[in-house]
Formats: C-alpha cells, structure tokens, sequence
C-alpha cells in the first residue's frame, strides 16, 4: 500500500499550486490527483466545491498509481493542513517518516487573495474586501459557536495568522523532516527555492528554469455555469462531484481546457493605503512572532506600503 512521504500543507495563496505543479511534472514525484484531498482536516468543515477523500480507502485509493520502485516522492497538497488542529498530527501518525512543506506570505496579501478565491467558489457573497475584514471578528465568533460542519474559509485573518500554527507545526515535526518556505525568496529567486526544495526531498537538479506562476488570481467567465459545477443542487451533487473526480484522476489536460474556457483572468483590486494600513497593524503582533519562531528578519511584511 502505498502511503504519501510528503504533505505539502499550506498556507493558501502562497504559491503552492506552482510548488504541487512543478513536482507533478517530474519522472520521480507522484502526486495525488485533486491536489487536495482534504482528508485530514476534518475539524475546518468542508466547502461544497471540495474533492473530499470521505474515507481512508477512498484516500489511499489516490496514492495507488504511483510507483515505489520509480517515484521516490509520493505526495498530497491540502493548504488547510497547516491551520488545522488534528491534520499535521495525524499526518504523522499515519506516515511517520513522511516530510512536510510549508509557504507563508505576507498575511495582508493571503487575507486579500484568498477572499478572491471564496468569491470565485461562491462561498463569499460579499464582494467589497473591506467590509468582508471588517466583518472578522463576528464571523469568527460564529464560526467557533457553530455545531455544524461549515468550512472557516471566510476567516481570513484567522487563516493568515501564521505564528500559532508554525509553532504547533514545529512542536508536532522534527526539524529534518519540515521545510518552511517564505513566498518573498521564491518571489525573487525562484531558481534557488526550487534547489533547496530538491535537496530537502533528496532529489537530483532537473535543471528547471521555467517558474511561471500558476493558479494566479481569476475569476468566472460564466458565474451560473461555474456555480452549477462547483455546488449543484442536492439532487445531484454526487454524481457531479462523481464525475469531476472521474475527470481529474484519467484526463488532467481535458480538465485544463475546462478551467480555461471557464475561467478568465483577472487582477485583484489594490488595496486601498489605508486600509494596507490597518491589516498590517493587525497582523503585526503575530508577525514578531513568526520572525522568532523561524529566525527570519519579516519587516518588509510590516511595512504599509509595498
């Protein structure tokens, strides 16, 4: 039975889709088709559009193509394992020996790019960004008030503080097996990011040289259509989800022509100086933290003005 040997666990909007991409391409990485399984995080809830492994056959069924004797990398890529209170733990436990990748980006930017994407899924209905972050604080206490099963993803400044879930990520893995990452070097010299990421992994150079971004900011060409697929009605959700996983694990091109003729495009809204402002004053606290717990001088992270 083949088990993944690497978790690449987040955080959202911070280039690992690029990072998930540029391993999947290579002879000796296999990678788990969705990217997400979203299997072990069971604790944030689940949003409609979400591929889901619903059991641990169902999960381990995604690892099954891959090649122990050709693929010394077998790997998963779910961005909420990070923030997550039970996922890294359980990572570990079930694979032991398993390595873990984590991304962090200025949390101004993560909060604002991943609004964008909830308003892609259609799970955010508010479109103004501002008045989204200014809603945190009651969304927050209702989310942690909920019996129910809703995801957090609306949660933007909970998701962007990364201090607590760093230091719960050091606590639970060794230091040889996890690798942080901070979006700013791969940003600059993706070159060298992509060497320290092989050499982590104990893999050879491919000599890559192309680090286009992937899963840039977009949105939908046809907002009914895009919705239909990501949340159909009830009556029919199974067999949707059914056949969007049919078609991701046997024809990934077919699937990118989908997402091209679906999606177009589109640049986020700059945030407004003031408001820049006040989400870096926010975030500030957790950011001396995180400078600390990773040894790194962030002070270009909490500098209003990019």
């Amino acid at each position: 039975m083949n088990k993944p040997n690497l978790f690449l666990i987040g955080a959202p909007k911070c280039g690992t889709t690029a990072i998930a991409e540029y391993l999947s391409e290579r002879e000796d990485v296999f990678f788990s088709k969705p990217k997400e399984p979203l299997f072990w995080c069971t604790d944030l809830g689940i949003e409609p559009h979400a591929l889901r492994a619903a059991t641990i056959e169902e999960y381990e069924a995604l690892f099954a193509p891959a090649d122990p004797s050709k693929h010394s990398v077998i790997a998963e890529g779910t961005t909420s394992y990070l923030r997550s209170e039970k996922a890294i733990r359980d990572c570990r436990a079930y694979s032991p020996e398993a390595k873990f990748i984590a991304i962090l980006r200025n949390p101004v930017d993560v909060a604002h790019a991943f609004h964008m994407e909830q308003l892609y899924t259609g799970l955010e209905k508010q479109k103004d960004f501002a008045t989204a972050w200014a809603d945190q604080t009651r969304r927050e206490a209702d989310w942690d008030a909920a019996s129910d099963d809703r995801p957090d993803s609306l949660l933007y400044r909970r998701i962007a503080s990364f201090a607590d879930q760093i230091e719960t990520f050091f606590s639970l893995i060794p230091e040889e097996q996890r690798l942080v990452i901070v979006f700013d070097d791969f940003r600059d010299n993706p070159r060298a990011v992509w060497l320290e990421i092989l050499a982590f992994l104990g893999l050879e150079d491919d000599g890559r040289t192309d680090f286009s971004p992937r899963n840039s900011a977009h949105a939908q060409r046809f907002p009914r259509l895009s919705h239909f697929l990501l949340a159909p009605p009830k009556p029919i959700a199974p067999f949707v989800t059914s056949l969007r996983k049919t078609l991701l694990a046997r024809d990934s091109k077919l699937v990118a022509a989908l997402k091209r003729f679906l999606n177009v495009n589109r640049p986020r809204t700059d945030l407004s100086p003031d408001l820049r402002t006040e989400m870096t004053k926010a975030f500030r606290p957790d950011i001396d933290r995180l400078e600390h717990l990773l040894g790194r001088d962030l002070t270009a992270w909490k500098e209003a003005e990019r």
